[in-house]
């Protein structure tokens, strides 16, 4: 679906005429210099280009009858070939004149394979001499030699036209074989040969007339041995080439009712053929020849007023028809030459010396959201976003009544220019009926040379207005066209701007600027547009390699104080390389890109990357079919690709569908975004995630805009406590650009989002609102956990609708498991509820209702005892059963003991004073049996059994307790703390045994100051003594000990 687009069409004059062969010899040690080497019938000049300077043709061999010459660079040659039998070799530097080889009959043709190892001369006694590049003779033939006996074709019926499908045509079309006529009088076909070499150089074939088949084809190895030849047909031309990828031979090729372009295989069976515009009859083929990567067919015609160039390409194996360059007939065209080292460069020269170098590109024209595809007369227009119609059918079509070579559009029209330089003017808002809304002629300008046609051709965005291309020489005519609103239905150069080097693309960008790129240097410039003059700006960029692609990308993004900034960005390519964005370096070996939204979108061999415009950024990458290539981006996320044979493939990158949903939810369009969301199974929870604090304000919105009901029941069931805006969709969100409400916490999403909606759905009053919000309201309370809530509100909807409440019943069984479902309604204490649901459980009835009924039978608090009992909620068990009273005492400490709920009994039966001692002496022995002595003391205390406090209080070393415990129970102080002092000393608590020794026993002589000595608390012992007078234990206990210690 790609149109050539003219990047430039350079003229120049070589002051050479009737000009016959162009070889080029670019100059390797000079970057800037090129030289180029004309041939004509009897001369070969040399001309040289450096920079912008194009010196005057030099002659450098004048050699009469001249029948082929090629440039060999490995020995820095021209290799000229006469009519005479001469094969001369001239020095490009020396310029001194050898000789090659001879023949002594002459030679009709010359042709030397693409990697120059090999030549081929046709010689006049229609001989083909194969010899190498030293002109030793590999193989010598007749040019009608037969082939050897099993090399002939062998038909054996397979494929027969008796058993094939012919349509329209009906059965007698199979009945009927075109019969091969031999021409009656085969001297009068021309008589001239062609050679064309495969593009690997293994094979070449030679067009001439045999004497009992007419025009023909023969096909040979490098060897100069006979493979293959042509099935017999009528009507061949003598124009021929071989497609350099090697699959097809393209003759030209005329029937009764058409004429075409046949395809033959190697093996010389015509395979397919595409159909030509015009009657080789009246205009004739003079030349076919493919460009060096097979991407483009030109076919050179003559007609007795002009002469034209028609370039072909196909895709989906289908012909378009892209161009038709026209040359009258005053000044004739003498040939046309595709380069080999510069992609889609086409050099052509007149018979007056003249020389137009074209380059081209393959691009796609959109317009709004169509795809333009030239083909001939006519404009295949397809809208991309309503329906994706492979090509080369399409939805809507355009015809003019001459061929068309560029299309150019803006917002509003869709500009056609066609090869006689007329631009139509359409207004495709009323397909299929579209009337032309203008048409202009640009005439002939005095001030400028006239040219093939405009190059960079571009309809500006804000005004009615052309901006274009004309190269002449080393500079580049910008021009400003204003159409001319008069009778003449004219365009006039408004303005114009002349810059040196020669520009190969243009962009427009904004603020009435235009970027121009000059192949030469690779500078991008600025070109200043006011309301009629043309101004050079400042240099943008400095690119370390020329582009072919140049593309502004123009977009905004919002900030935190909700305002948008606005940024730019100049996106270039260098064909199928490197891609740029305003100058640096983003990836390299890119096959195709597109600027969408605030994204670069581009395509390597099997991959598609984006980046983003703003930090030039590559936030995600997705395989892609090998060779695929990028079309159009819709205004639906969708994006196009077209992958080599030609059809399309549509797809809708994630990330482009969350920069479409992120507007709409910012627009506050819910029901769009839910729409998108769901087509495309992107994860609900960016609804609210996208912009939680905005989502939480707009909740009525959002309400108000879920029509259906199971929207609403989808988004509350998928919501999840994460920020899927930060964790499965980073690639479109930054953390910084999060917005949270104050009381926010994202593990509590759920909670917090779903008791927002669900107090504003049960806020509802009208009677559609309620309805639409039942089933909402029910999943709102699943995800909350509130499942006797929403069993609760079913069995209210039962009492005076019980359709409805099965129809509620049956959603929430969707979204809970039965059995919990019947837990649930049994712990309502309700046994209808309990029957409704059990209906719709798989349980047996025989084991169902027979525990119904027991429970039934049953006093009411112990009823529900046994229903939580059963359904382990063990507190609420242990509340019902307090009630029943105090026959149920020894069940209740059981109960307790079992699932240990003693602080929960402690509670519930704190004014039951008989069984709360039972309880605490129960929970102390629990406590003690889990080593947790010090409350199991207390709660022995508690429950009345102080002995077992002072037990539990000795083990734990807390000897004032145990004191209080002593001196309440009766205990002797005394003996009991002189139990302690050991166990004291034992866990270094000298000073608290000592204290104990002190105040509550007895001793006899002196004080027990050894227990502060095993401490080492000397200078407490030094005071203990001198307070008591005994300075005699400090000299016979303290100070012995400190002498050891010393």
């Amino acid at each position: 679906m790609r149109n050539l687009k003219l990047q430039y069409c350079k003229e120049d004059t070589t002051g050479i005429r009737n000009a016959r062969q162009l070889l080029l010899q670019p100059d390797f040690g000079h970057k800037d210099k090129e030289l180029t080497y004309v041939v004509t019938d009897d001369k070969i000049y040399a001309i040289s280009e450096t920079g912008d300077v194009v010196e005057e043709p030099k002659i450098i061999a004048d050699v009469p009858n001249i029948v082929g010459a090629e440039y060999l660079p490995l020995s820095d040659e021209i290799c000229v070939a006469t009519a005479d039998g001469e094969v001369l070799l001239i020095n490009a530097v020396s310029l001194e004149i050898n000789d090659g080889t001879y023949c002594d009959v002459g030679i009709e043709c010359m042709a030397w394979s693409p990697n120059q190892e090999v030549v081929v001369f046709i010689t006049k006694a229609k001989n083909v001499v194969v010899m190498t590049c030293n002109y030793e003779v590999l193989g010598e033939q007749p040019l009608d030699a037969e082939l050897a006996t099993d090399q002939q074709f062998v038909n054996v019926g397979w494929g027969k036209k008796e058993t094939q499908f012919h349509g329209t045509a009906g059965k007698q079309a199979a009945k009927q074989s075109p019969q091969f006529q031999p021409p009656q009088d085969v001297h009068t076909l021309p008589q001239d040969i062609h050679i064309a070499w495969r593009g690997d150089g293994a094979f070449f074939a030679v067009s001439y007339v045999a004497s009992n088949v007419g025009r023909t084809f023969n096909v040979y190895d490098n060897e100069g041995k006979l493979q293959h030849m042509a099935e017999k047909w009528n009507g061949m031309q003598s124009a021929l080439t071989w497609r350099p990828s090697g699959n097809w031979i393209a003759v030209p090729q005329i029937f009764p009712n058409k004429s075409t372009v046949s395809l033959f295989e190697k093996n010389g069976l015509r395979h397919r053929e595409f159909e030509l515009p015009f009657d080789l009859q009246t205009e004739s083929i003079v030349k076919l020849q493919w460009s060096s990567d097979s991407d483009i067919l030109a076919l050179q015609t003559a007609t007795a007023d002009a002469q034209r160039i028609y370039l072909y390409t196909i895709g989906n194996y289908h012909w378009y028809l892209k161009q038709v360059l026209v040359y009258n007939q005053n000044d004739p065209l003498a040939f046309f030459h595709w380069s080999s080292g510069r992609e889609h460069t086409l050099h052509v020269l007149l018979e007056s010396g003249k020389r137009y170098v074209y380059r081209w590109n393959l691009a796609v024209d959109r317009f709004q959201n169509m795809v333009c595809v030239i083909d001939g007369k006519r404009v295949l227009l397809t809208d991309l976003y309503k329906a994706v119609v492979p090509p080369p059918m399409c939805q809507y079509t355009l015809e003019l009544d001459s061929y068309i070579n560029a299309i150019t559009a803006n917002s509003h029209h869709l500009c056609l220019y066609s090869s006689e330089g007329v631009m139509h003017f359409y207004d495709p808002s009323g397909l299929p009926n579209t009337p032309v809304v203008k048409t202009f002629v640009l005439p002939p300008n005095e001030k400028l040379p006239q040219i093939g046609q405009l190059a960079n051709l571009t309809q500006l965005k804000a005004k009615n207005k052309l901006l274009a291309t004309q190269s002449v020489g080393n500079k580049t005519h910008i021009l400003l066209l204003k159409d001319n609103e008069s009778e003449n239905r004219s365009y006039s150069i408004e303005s114009r701007e002349i810059i040196d080097g020669t520009v190969n693309a243009i962009a427009e960008g904004i603020d009435d600027n235009v970027y121009v790129h000059t192949v030469n240097n690779g500078q991008i410039l600025e070109i200043q547009l006011t309301d009629s003059s043309l101004k050079t700006g400042r240099l943008i960029h400095q690119l370390t390699q020329a582009a072919d692609y140049m593309d502004f990308g123009l977009f905004e993004r919002p900030r935190k104080d909700a305002q948008k900034v606005s940024a730019s960005g100049l996106v270039t390519l260098r064909s199928q390389q490197l891609l740029h964005i305003d100058g640096q370096r983003i990836d390299e070996d890119v096959t195709s890109f597109i600027v969408a939204e605030d994204y670069v979108i581009y395509t390597q061999l099997n991959a598609l990357h984006f980046v983003d415009l703003w930090d030039r950024r590559k936030i995600a990458t997705r395989s892609i079919e090998r060779g695929a290539k990028l079309v159009m981006h819709a205004q639906d996320a969708r994006l196009v690709l077209q992958l080599p044979r030609g059809n399309l493939e549509v797809i809708y990158p994630r990330v482009l569908l969350l920069r479409l949903i992120g507007s709409l939810l910012d627009a506050s369009l819910y029901r769009e975004a839910m729409l998108m969301v769901r087509k495309h199974r992107i994860n609900l929870n960016i609804i609210c995630d996208h912009n939680v604090e905005m989502f939480c304000s707009k909740l009525n919105v959002f309400l108000a805009q879920m029509h259906d009901s199971q929207w609403l029941c989808l988004f509350l069931s998928e919501l999840q406590n994460e920020d899927y805006a930060l964790n499965m969709y980073a690639s479109n969100y930054e953390a910084s650009q999060q917005h949270y409400p104050a009381d926010y916490q994202v593990d509590r999403k759920v909670e917090y989002i779903c008791g927002l909606l669900c107090g504003l759905m049960e806020q509802a009053t009208s009677p559609e609102d309620v309805a639409r919000f039942r089933l909402p309201i029910i999943t709102s309370y699943v995800k909350l956990g509130k499942l006797e809530q929403a069993l609760l509100l079913i069995w209210k909807h039962k009492q005076t609708d019980a359709q409805l409440a099965d129809q509620l019943l049956k959603y929430l069984l969707y979204l809970v498991d039965v059995n919990e479902l019947y837990n649930v309604a049994l712990g309502t204490y309700d046994f209808g509820l309990v029957l409704f649901v059990a209906q719709k459980s798989q349980k047996d009835p025989k084991e169902c209702l027979p525990y119904l009924n027991e429970l039934k039978s049953l006093p009411l608090d112990y009823r529900k005892f046994k229903i939580d009992e059963h359904l382990k909620r063990y507190d609420r068990a242990l509340t019902h059963l307090a009630a029943c009273g105090s026959e149920h005492y020894d069940l209740a400490l059981d109960f307790i003991r079992q699932h240990n709920l003693y602080k929960r009994a402690l509670a519930i039966y704190q004014d039951q004073a008989d069984i709360h001692g039972r309880i605490c002496v129960a929970f102390a022995d629990h406590l003690r049996a889990n080593a947790q002595l010090e409350t199991a003391s207390i709660m022995y205390e508690r429950g009345g059994q102080l002995q077992q406090a002072l037990l539990s209080a000795k083990h734990t070393l807390d000897w004032q307790r145990v004191l209080n415990l002593a001196q309440r129970s009766d205990e002797s102080l005394e003996q009991i703390a002189s139990s302690l002092v050991t166990p004291l000393q034992q866990q270094d608590r000298h000073l608290e045994a000592f204290e104990l020794l002190k105040q509550f026993t007895k001793w006899s002589g002196e004080p027990p100051l050894q227990v502060l000595i095993d401490g080492h608390l000397y200078g407490r012992a030094i005071y203990e003594a001198r307070l008591l007078d005994e300075d005699l234990a400090v000299d016979l206990l303290v100070l012995p000990t400190l002498r050891v210690m010393k």
